[in-house]
């Protein structure tokens, strides 16, 4: 009778400790539910099945997932730049060859090195304003002093920065006169019919 009663300790042994295992599994995959959600935001969504494999789900189905979310579209990606840099070359036009994407690279650069200097010649501007400034105000003459608005060209950044804010800007002005007008045309048949006439 006690080799009965200690087979029964153990295996109950075993079954609460497999339903322990199976609890923290529970919640930890409850946890990386919620976790999920936040990941696909940041579009970091194909972590999500590392950790799922990591808290014990089957390993062969995470790795297709994992393959769907990251390793396809790193392919397609990779197919695209390949493409890109073989063909481009290929390609002639008035202009002359389409950059592939190492000039395209290289001009980016190029681009931003070109930002970087036209910031500190604005840098160099304003500090030689406070400077003249501060002598005048030294010798005593104040009304001198001026202050003048750097007039450089605008860097490749700033373009984008003002287009970026122009299309912000036209798109809240449209959202602010579109939707009240497409919700006033959706419950008026007369408003409807003033604007789709």
């Amino acid at each position: 009778m006690t080799m009965t009663a200690d087979f029964s300790a153990v295996e109950d042994a075993k079954a609460a400790k497999a339903a322990r295992r199976e609890a923290s599994r529970a919640k930890s995959l409850q946890t990386i539910g919620k976790v999920d959600k936040v990941l696909n935001l940041l579009a970091l969504g194909w972590i999500t099945p590392l950790l799922k494999m990591f808290a014990g789900e089957p390993v062969l189905p995470q790795l297709r997932e994992f393959w769907r979310m990251l390793g396809i579209p790193l392919l397609a990606i990779g197919i695209f730049l390949y493409g890109w840099a073989v063909l481009a070359p290929t390609v002639k036009t008035s202009l002359g060859a389409v950059p592939g994407p190492v000039e395209v690279w290289e001009q980016a650069v190029s681009l931003y090195d070109d930002h970087v200097e036209g910031r500190a010649k604005e840098a160099a501007f304003y500090e030689r304003q406070d400077v003249r400034n501060a002598k005048w105000v030294e010798a005593g003459k104040p009304e001198r002093v001026k202050y003048r608005t750097y007039t450089g060209a605008p860097t490749y950044v700033d373009q984008i920065y003002t287009s970026l804010q122009t299309v912000f800007l036209g798109f809240l002005i449209a959202t602010l006169f579109a939707v009240p007008i497409g919700i006033l045309c959706g419950l008026s048949p007369a408003i409807n019919s003033a604007f789709n006439p």
